[in-house]
């Protein structure tokens, strides 16, 4: 969302809080917060983020509204996550998780097992990690939830590169880019492509490598997005030199210039 939207966003979430303030609308407030602690997050502003979520949950909790309770203790967590408070997080979690005995949600335990799933990665409980990854990936196969079981195969992928199983890796990078092109998530699309070219650099197809980072150049460019499409291009260029392809690094290198001149000339 680009930044003059999360401004609008906020100041429309924040008269909707003003509003179910005056009705005595209680869900309505929380909402609100866990509203306003999204934009936070959007813009980085994890503090904020986290404030927001800590009232609602709050909120919700004195008022027993458990789904909104989960949705808040969800969203605190990945404020917290992303602020270094892992084992914080994972207790946000495991609470929300707990919580769906009493009002079960499919589509939000897969995002509460995945989320637990990096915890335990970042903890380097690299078993526990996996297990929890292939939980919500089950989960979100019965629910055809396909965007979120392509996230589940991205960390499956990570999780197996980071183990230096490679061909692991490259098949669970593979169904993510065949569900992301099903769901059209261009963006992801892209970057399934850029793990791919590294991926395969790894396992020693530098050819392979060259092509897929040049694929990922031409998805991120037609999407705007310049820098990563700059990141792209300069890898497939470093992989048409190691294979020695004069042809291809002066074709490559050619484009290359042309976008960051361009970049330049903004």
């Amino acid at each position: 969302m680009a930044r003059g939207d999360l401004a609008r966003a906020e100041e429309a979430y924040g008269e909707a809080g003003k509003m179910a303030e005056s009705l005595d609308d209680v869900t309505g407030r929380i909402s609100v917060l866990n509203d306003l602690g999204h934009v936070a997050f959007d813009r980085g502003a994890m503090h904020e983020a986290i404030a927001f979520h800590q009232r609602a949950v709050a909120l919700a909790q004195q008022f027993g509204e458990t789904k909104l309770w989960i949705d808040a203790l969800t969203a605190l967590g990945a404020a917290e996550y992303h602020e270094g408070q892992i084992d914080v997080a994972g207790q946000r979690y495991q609470q929300a998780l707990d919580l769906l005995r009493q009002s079960p949600d499919q589509r939000t335990e897969a995002i509460l097992r995945n989320n637990l799933g990096l915890v335990r990665q970042a903890k380097g409980e690299m078993e526990l990690a996996g297990q929890l990854f292939r939980q919500a990936m089950t989960l979100n196969q019965v629910a055809g939830h396909l965007e979120a079981e392509a996230s589940n195969h991205v960390n499956l992928g990570i999780l197996a590169e980071e183990r230096h199983e490679y061909e692991t890796a490259e098949q669970e990078f593979e169904r993510a880019l065949e569900l992301d092109k099903t769901a059209e998530r261009r963006t992801e699309i892209a970057a399934d492509l850029l793990r791919l070219s590294r991926i395969a650099e790894r396992r020693g197809f530098s050819d392979r490598a060259m092509s897929y980072a040049e694929r990922a150049y031409r998805s991120f460019l037609a999407q705007g997005d310049r820098s990563q499409a700059v990141e792209a291009l300069t890898r497939a260029v470093g992989y048409a030199r190691k294979l020695g392809q004069g042809g291809e690094v002066a074709r490559l290198e050619k484009e290359l210039s042309g976008l960051t001149l361009s970049r330049s000339g903004r």
